[in-house]
């Protein structure tokens, strides 16, 4: 009952964090792209590898591997296309991650198993970047997802004495999984036999760990092989290093921050430690509590591994480094697990959980209550056509017009309100206005435009405060 109770709070501050930001309507122009060419790849409009967005933007799309948009695709076939889908997917990934970790962590702890995973995804929740990539269903996810199987594979392997060939075939797929997700920057679990043998070596023999990698190392070509004989796949690979990988290095791509992960990082990795640390000195428990064991020192080097090399590209955003961001979480759990486990005992706190956890369940239909019904992002968009009450055809034609500085950089600079249009009418942006359906223009572009009134009726909202929305007569 005490470990149930203490997964119900871990949950009710999960809803708190987390769920309470996707509730209100909007979602981020990312996750908008993703889900549009997930639910056009699950109805048949793409395909794997010939991925497609828009006729005109992304009308091929290399920008990052097939298999994130194919796992976000997944619901899509068996529930059809619902928004819900969009707001779930996140959560269902995040949970089966929060799975993979206590399974990982089971490896090494028994009695502790279940109070050392809720206190390792307490600590990956602290992380502030984390529920903001639940929440914009980001491909760094999926990413995690498998990079976290490889590794739980790999240790089991070691540990429970599995079949050599069989783990270091299904280490390699998972690996190469989640290079299919988001590219060579999720291969650093890699360096994990190297650094269980710098650890272990007295119980993990040299010949052991140039075994494993020679075997890796033939599934891992034989697999890219077998991909790269396939047309479809190797183009598409091409294309992505090309416009991915050699832009974001060279600096093609944007950016001018080479430190911008590190830092921040370091910053979180500290404040969450300096917290935990005055905790216990509040709570008078001795640091010579805290355990630094060698498999802390294991996850400590995998996070490392996956996020130092992130600096090589200019082309910095903090969500890069959420999948490593799981390795310092169980590298923080297994190193606190002992103090907080005492200081936890001394306030007593598995005793008045309970009345907490009443108190947090008040607190989260308080805050469901307060975000329906309530927008988080583009709230102009959403006043202005989603209110509309006449039906847009799906799949039709957009014709934009927008002729001030400001209105052209909402319409074409940005890519939120075609976004936003995919997603939610599977209407896409036409250049040429002959074969679209419907006109877009904004109150400072009307009159520049020269709308023929004659042949539109206007269908968007009374008191529009951005966007005008007509349809052809």
């Amino acid at each position: 009952m005490k470990t149930l109770s203490l997964y119900s709070f871990l949950s009710l501050i999960f809803i708190l964090l987390v769920v309470s930001r996707i509730i209100p309507s909007g979602f981020h122009p990312d996750s908008l792209v993703y889900m549009s060419m997930a639910a056009d790849l699950a109805s048949g409009n793409s395909s794997f590898w010939h991925l497609h967005f828009t006729d005109t933007l992304f009308n091929e799309f290399y920008e990052h591997p097939p298999l994130g948009i194919f796992t976000m695709a997944l619901p899509f076939y068996i529930f059809g296309d619902t928004l819900l889908i969009d707001k779930l997917y996140g959560i269902a990934v995040t949970i089966a991650i929060a799975f993979l970790t206590f399974k990982t962590l089971s490896l090494f702890y028994t009695e502790k198993k279940h109070y050392v995973t809720l206190l390792t995804l307490f600590y990956f929740l602290a992380f502030p970047i984390v529920s903001n990539t639940i929440e914009n269903n980001l491909l760094e996810l999926p990413a995690t997802l498998f990079i976290l199987l490889s590794v739980y594979i790999y240790l089991k392997h070691i540990i429970q004495k599995t079949s050599t060939i069989m783990a270091t075939l299904l280490f390699s797929l998972s690996l190469f999984a989640a290079f299919l997700v988001k590219g060579p920057v999720t291969l650093f679990p890699l360096a994990l036999p190297f650094f269980y043998y710098a650890l272990f070596s007295s119980k993990y023999r040299f010949s052991q760990l140039v075994g494993f990698y020679l075997l890796m190392m033939l599934f891992i070509f034989a697999i890219a092989f077998l991909t790269t004989l396939y047309p479809d796949a190797h183009t598409y690979l091409v294309n992505y290093f090309h416009n991915q990988i050699v832009g974001s290095i060279s600096g093609e791509r944007g950016g001018d921050e080479h430190f911008k992960i590190t830092s921040q990082l370091l910053v979180d990795l500290s404040v969450i430690t300096l917290v935990s640390l005055f905790a216990l000195f509040l709570g008078r428990v001795p640091l010579r509590k805290i355990e630094f064991s060698k498999y802390s020192y294991l996850f400590l080097l995998i996070g490392l591994s996956g996020s130092i090399p992130l600096e090589i590209s200019p082309r910095q955003h903090d969500y890069y480094v959420f999948p490593s961001l799981i390795f310092f979480a169980i590298f923080l759990g297994t190193l606190f697990i002992s103090p907080i486990q005492e200081l936890l005992q001394k306030i007593r706190f598995t005793k008045s959980v309970v009345p907490i956890n009443l108190l947090l369940t008040l607190g989260v239909v308080i805050m469901i209550v307060m975000q329906s019904n309530t927008v988080s992002r583009y709230k102009n968009f959403y006043h202005d056509i989603e209110t509309t009450t006449t039906t847009i055809v799906p799949k039709s034609k957009v014709f934009p017009c927008a002729m001030n500085n400001r209105d052209k950089h909402e319409f074409y600079g940005e890519i939120g309100l075609r976004a936003n249009l995919k997603r939610y009418y599977n209407v896409e942006f036409s250049q040429n206005i002959e074969n679209a359906n419907y006109l877009l223009t904004t109150p400072n572009s009307l009159q520049e435009c020269n709308v023929n009134l004659k042949h539109y009726k206007y269908i968007g909202a009374k008191e529009a405060k951005e966007f005008l929305l007509y349809e052809k007569i």
